[in-house]
């Protein structure tokens, strides 16, 4: 598995053409959205975790992918241009990570689990 970080090693514009993504999941506690590619058989598992968010506007599900940066960085955060077939969204957000793994079989599972986790301890289950 491979991560990086923008700003940082990462170089944009990033480019996913023939890939499927949807929106996986926004932790409003950490301020985490990952966007990730649905599962396919021998193909990369692509997973973009957007860190320190202020602003989403996506759609849920979305075909090809391409982000990049306008380079007039606000006081908020960095704004990504996140666009694909069929739709032209942004991110603002401080930080963008692009995390690559093999997976066999489908994961309900982020590669960004460990950066994910919520402040709230899990509800207690009741007694079996």
């Amino acid at each position: 598995m491979s991560k990086v970080w923008y700003p940082g090693e990462l170089a944009l514009p990033l480019a996913f053409p023939n890939r499927r993504f949807r929106l996986w999941s926004y932790v409003p506690t950490h301020s985490g959205l990952v966007v990730r590619t649905e599962f396919e058989p021998d193909t990369p598992h692509v997973e973009l975790l957007f860190q320190s968010v202020h602003l989403i506007n996506l759609p849920t599900r979305m075909n090809g992918l391409m982000v990049a940066v306008d380079e007039g960085r606000g006081a908020s955060g960095v704004t990504f241009t996140v666009s694909g077939d069929d739709f032209s969204g942004r991110v603002i957000a401080n930080r963008l990570c692009l995390g690559v793994e093999e997976r066999s079989k489908y994961s309900p599972v982020s590669i960004f689990h460990g950066l994910l986790s919520s402040e709230f301890p899990p509800e207690p289950r009741a007694p079996a």
